[in-house]
């Protein structure tokens, strides 16, 4: 909407300046046909983007609540999901998250009534509270009853060791409500799952898939 209420504001403008300056030469020249039908055209004109712009306008409103709504619905729930998975995968290192109504976020650390903002993480537990919004917000907008498929690409790259095992550990307990797919050029997953028969890998070349 914004994108098209600049235009028009612009196109208002345009029609203003065009009626003054048409306005300025009847008052110079007079009342001729020509004049006036040029008048009479941007008049029109200018009502026509009077009624765009205010539509606009009402458009950018009505967006603007729904998005406050959605936010003021969603945002503390999912708070809550995402400190529960940000708790799984940091093995109870952090147990609350708060998103603002930007739905920036920050971690409180446990035993620490202090919220770090995700700034000030490191980046090994930024990536996992990254990790555990995106999961959130999954499950969130697509619950149990319409459980699409997740497709994760090398969503565990700069995890290190510990952190990645931590992240497998919990994406296998949420395959058991919809499918999970994680694409890695590394290793180290597929030798996580080695034996595990409830996960399925593809080892393509020398990169491991596992789906």
């Amino acid at each position: 909407v914004m994108d098209e209420l600049i235009p028009v504001s612009s196109s208002l403008d345009t029609c203003r300046s065009t009626i003054q300056h048409l306005n300025g030469q009847l008052s110079a020249y007079g009342d001729t046909l020509q004049l006036q039908a040029e008048l009479q055209a941007t008049t029109q004109r200018l009502e026509h983007l009077q009624s765009e712009h205010a539509a606009l306008l009402l458009a950018l409103e009505a967006l603007e609540t729904a998005n406050q709504t959605l936010q003021n619905r969603f945002a503390p729930a999912l708070g809550q999901r995402t400190a529960q998975l940000f708790h799984q995968l940091t093995n109870g290192r952090y147990q609350r998250v708060v998103l603002n109504r930007d739905l920036h976020l920050s971690a409180e650390p446990a035993g620490d009534h202090l919220y770090r903002d995700i700034s000030l993480l490191s980046a090994g537990a930024a990536d996992q509270l990254y990790l555990a919004a995106r999961l959130a917000i999954c499950e969130t907008v697509l619950p149990a009853e319409k459980a699409a498929p997740i497709v994760l690409d090398d969503a565990l790259a700069n995890f290190d060791d510990d952190r990645c095992a931590a992240a497998l550990r919990l994406l296998k307990e949420l395959a058991k409500e919809r499918q999970i797919l994680l694409f890695t050029c590394h290793d180290r997953e597929a030798a996580f799952f080695a034996g595990d028969e409830e996960v399925t890998i593809l080892q393509l070349t020398n990169s491991a898939e596992k789906v």
